[in-house]
């Protein structure tokens, strides 16, 4: 019979290699003290999760990208922060792993008795950062019984700029280059903040202060016989509080990395984006005059062709008759299957509504409930109770359906029949729905990219095609007046190429607008943005990078709240929120359950909407 540590030992070594993508790896501290006494579930999780932190880290840091920094302090910081990333980053689409990096951290976090760490000084500076930063790229706050109230007035000292400099940690998490010079930006920027100084007052560089100590040798003062040395000791002198400021300005400004332009562009964009959280609508004066895409350099070329269409005015009466006659067809298929979904989604609003009461009240229904108490002891007052209002009574929802090629077939019929029944569904319960599409008006660029021809192929042009957004359903009008146009999504020759990140903007800004108080986007989509115009004129990243820039903001911005569903497509890597499923069968089970769940009631800490 083989010997369960043994057993245990091989299992362990080859998850490893499978995550890290290695065979030849070292055992783990935690894996190569492992005692032949019997293996307790604590100690499993633990050697799991150390295990996973390792091969994540194998498998996503180059030892070759590393940069090594003369400061001590500083090099723990970065080094820490790294392996955040690797362990964020690569356990993103793995629950398993995730929750045993969880646990490792959580008895991590206990050893260092962090939950006692009741002030800021008392928890050290690389191991806050590494927590905020864990953070950031997880988009969760972690939670306080664990990290105590120390890292909670961390988090309070960040300023704007350091904030939104953290947040940028998130967009390039993918890339260790770029993530080491955003490390370097958010430490650089942190440690001004602490200063009180700002960009402008940045401290001298130690080459800035030999100089003035070389100006003032020959004034008259002895001069040092090694300059070398003399700026070594100078440099070694910086107080406590000066963390990263030379390895930080020598690091953005030496150009070395040619990923450091884009970096330094996406990072003061992340700095914009969180000193200006208003509405998406509006453009900042360093920003090229379009009032939809005003986003870290982004823009169209002209929106003189662009349309915000009505689904109606897209065919005429007889033709959307027919499309709807034909989408009633598909609806027959699916209709148990649809339909019970609703029906569930239904019963779980309604029973919220009918049955949320408060009690102990001093007015209101009597309690039956409490009558034998009364009996018992007649000098006990009355009871009473109210019946309380539902969250989600004063709630809209916009479904954004993506109206490219690909979702061409049983994707976007299922779109169109889920998008039908939820409508109908939340409209009974009394939330008000926005079903709004979104595509191009012409293949491979449109009229826009007809007039850059004619005005001689300027370079960088930016956008390069015609908008085309359709509202298939506006809030305020009925389901009974809107059905018919739900139907057009089934017409050939409508769906063709997608630009997410516009999309999402014109919705959002549609979504701020209305008087509801909880206001929610859900995205439907199956991929990442396309137009061949555009990426072929401006790069291949430049509609993605873009998207990755509009989702930070409206995640950021506390009007609402946005979620995504990947039909076929990871979505992931884009959303903070959002969920991806293998085959548009699963769209209508998997909307009413992330439904579901947002109008379930809170049980803990809810995000305030503004």
């Amino acid at each position: 019979m083989s010997d369960p540590h043994d057993l245990f030992r091989k299992a362990t070594l080859a998850t490893q290699r499978a995550l890290s993508g290695q065979q030849d790896i070292p055992l783990t501290p935690a894996l190569a003290s492992l005692e032949r006494a019997a293996l307790t579930p604590e100690e499993i999780a633990y050697i799991r999760g150390a295990t996973d932190a390792a091969a994540l880290q194998q498998r996503h840091h180059d030892p070759a990208k590393r940069v090594t920094l003369a400061d001590a302090q500083t090099q723990i910081i970065t080094d820490g922060m790294e392996q955040a990333r690797c362990e964020i980053y690569g356990s993103r689409h793995m629950a398993g792993v995730r929750a045993n990096i969880n646990n490792h951290l959580a008895r991590r976090l206990y050893a260092l008795n962090s939950a006692r760490m009741m002030e800021r000084a008392d928890m050290p500076a690389p191991l806050a950062l590494e927590l905020l930063t864990r953070e950031a790229l997880s988009g969760q706050t972690l939670p306080e019984e664990i990290t105590g109230p120390a890292l909670a007035e961390w988090r309070q000292a960040l300023g704007p700029k350091a904030r939104a400099a953290l947040e940028t940690l998130a967009l390039v998490q993918d890339d260790q280059s770029r993530f080491h010079q955003a490390t370097q930006h958010f430490v650089k920027t942190f440690t001004l903040e602490e200063t009180g100084q700002s960009d402008e007052e940045e401290p001298e560089s130690s080459s800035s202060r030999n100089q003035n100590q070389s100006e003032d040798s020959e004034a008259g003062e002895s001069a040092s016989p090694d300059p070398q040395g003399e700026e070594e000791e100078e440099g070694s002198s910086d107080d406590e509080h000066s963390i990263l400021n030379d390895e930080a300005e020598d690091s953005t400004s030496s150009g070395e990395d040619p990923a450091s332009d884009e970096i330094e562009a996406l990072l003061a964009e992340g700095e914009n984006g969180f000193e200006q959280p208003a509405g998406p609508s509006e453009t900042r004066e360093d920003e090229p005059p379009c009032p939809i895409t005003g986003l870290g350099g982004y823009h169209a070329y002209t929106q003189e062709f662009d349309e915000e269409i009505h689904a109606h005015e897209l065919c005429d009466p007889t033709e959307l008759d027919r499309l709807r006659e034909r989408l009633d067809e598909q609806l027959q298929q699916t209709q148990g299957f649809v339909s019970r979904l609703a029906h569930r989604l239904q019963r779980k609003l309604l029973a919220q509504q009918q049955r949320r009461w408060h009690f102990d009240q001093e007015d209101g229904i009597l309690d039956a409930a409490r009558l034998p108490r009364i009996i018992s002891n007649p000098s006990l007052p009355l009871s009473y109770k109210q019946e309380g209002k539902a969250d989600f009574r004063d709630t809209v929802v916009t479904l954004l359906i993506d109206n490219s090629g690909s979702m061409r077939g049983r994707p976007i019929t299922t779109a169109a029949i889920c998008g039908d029944i939820l409508a109908r569904t939340l409209e009974r319960c009394g939330i008000k729905v926005e079903v709004l599409g979104f595509t191009t008006r012409a293949w491979k660029g449109g009229q826009s990219r007809v007039k850059w021809s004619e005005d001689g192929r300027p370079k960088e042009p930016g956008r390069l095609n015609d908008l085309r957004h359709i509202i298939y359903k506006s809030a305020d009008t009925p389901w009974r007046r809107a059905r018919r146009n739900i139907g057009l999504m089934l017409r050939e020759g409508l769906l063709k190429e997608n630009i997410d990140g516009e999309a999402l903007l014109w919705a959002w800004k549609r979504l701020k607008h209305r008087p509801e108080h909880r206001r929610i986007l859900m995205v439907i989509s199956d991929g990442a943005p396309v137009d061949d115009s555009t990426s072929s004129a401006n790069g291949p990243e430049y509609l993605d990078l873009h998207l990755h820039r509009v989702i930070h903001q409206l995640e950021n911005d506390h009007a609402g709240e946005l979620l995504a569903i990947g039909i076929g497509h990871d979505v992931t890597r884009y959303y903070a929120n959002s969920v991806t499923i293998s085959s548009a069968e699963d769209l209508g089970d998997t909307m009413v359950a992330q439904l579901t769940a947002l109008f379930a009631p809170p049980s803990g800490k809810t995000k305030r909407r503004g």
